[in-house]
């Protein structure tokens, strides 16, 4: 079983947002028991005839426990993790963004002149404070999801003309029994790619609740399964169920291909988006 985390740090609210509590929380989330478990299967994730990357259980361990972190976000042993989970663009960007936050050990002067001792006040006592640390909560929370006038626009429908399904509503529709080849991915289209890494986890009924993945949600619902579509196969369920080990394998395939053949990634921002 999944310890839990003995340290976390105060820097950035790096307890609320830090790299360790997230990768542990998204472990847990894909059903990973162990440290040994997301070891091997990061292990697995490697591209044949590239330079073998070495992930060890004790390596993540103390990644979770924040006794240590990646290097920075092109760590290959943090990319076999990602790779590994399988997340979406909205669960890896908060991760990825753990990691530019800074450490607790850091001095005053390194994170900057306005400090906060949570040792030594009250939220009770000093409402002017508890109301500086609401505001720079919430600050936090703009800076990591994107929200704000100055983030990201989204589209809510992918363009049909972009978009090629099989019968069922499928990009792929062997994707939940047959390992993925590179040929079936090379006369996709971007979109096609998008959909089909998420549509691998649309089968067990995952949300795409996220403003960047809001044109995917709609998509699916399409193909929600209903009284009045006995047919359909999306059933939404929350929060984020549990996939097989195919599932994930699947979907690890995909991004490696539309990180290194097409050199980026969809979102509904319509946009080829930089692997992180």
């Amino acid at each position: 079983m999944l310890e839990k985390q003995k340290h976390l740090g105060w820097g950035g609210f790096h307890y609320l947002t830090g790299f360790a509590k997230q990768l542990t929380d998204l472990m847990q989330d894909r059903g990973i028991r162990s440290d040994e478990q997301l070891a091997r299967r990061a292990m697995g994730c490697q591209s044949p005839g590239a330079r073998r990357v070495n992930v060890h259980a004790r390596t993540i361990n103390n990644w979770r426990n924040g006794r240590s972190r990646p290097r920075s976000s092109e760590d290959p042993r943090l990319l076999l993790v990602m790779k590994a989970l399988a997340l979406s663009e909205a669960e890896a960007g908060p991760l990825y963004d753990s990691l530019s936050h800074p450490r607790a050990k850091e001095s005053a002067s390194q994170r900057g002149s306005f400090t906060l001792n949570l040792k030594n006040f009250s939220l009770q006592k000093k409402p002017a404070a508890a109301a500086i640390v609401a505001a720079l909560f919430v600050a936090g929370v703009i800076s990591v999801y994107g929200l704000g006038p100055h983030g990201q626009e989204y589209v809510s429908e992918i363009p049909p003309d972009q978009l090629r399904l099989s019968k069922s509503g499928f990009v792929l529709p062997q994707s939940d029994s047959q390992i993925i080849r590179h040929a079936q991915l090379d006369a996709l289209s971007g979109w096609e790619l998008y959909v089909a890494r998420n549509e691998i986890f649309a089968r067990y009924g995952r949300p795409f609740v996220q403003p960047s993945s809001v044109c995917l949600q709609r998509h699916f619902d399409r193909w929600a399964r209903s009284e009045a579509n006995q047919a359909g196969w999306y059933v939404k369920r929350s929060g984020s169920p549990l996939a097989n080990d195919l599932a994930y394998t699947n979907a690890a395939i995909i991004r490696g291909y539309e990180c290194q053949v097409r050199g980026g990634q969809y979102t509904c921002n319509g946009k080829l988006n930089p692997c992180r």
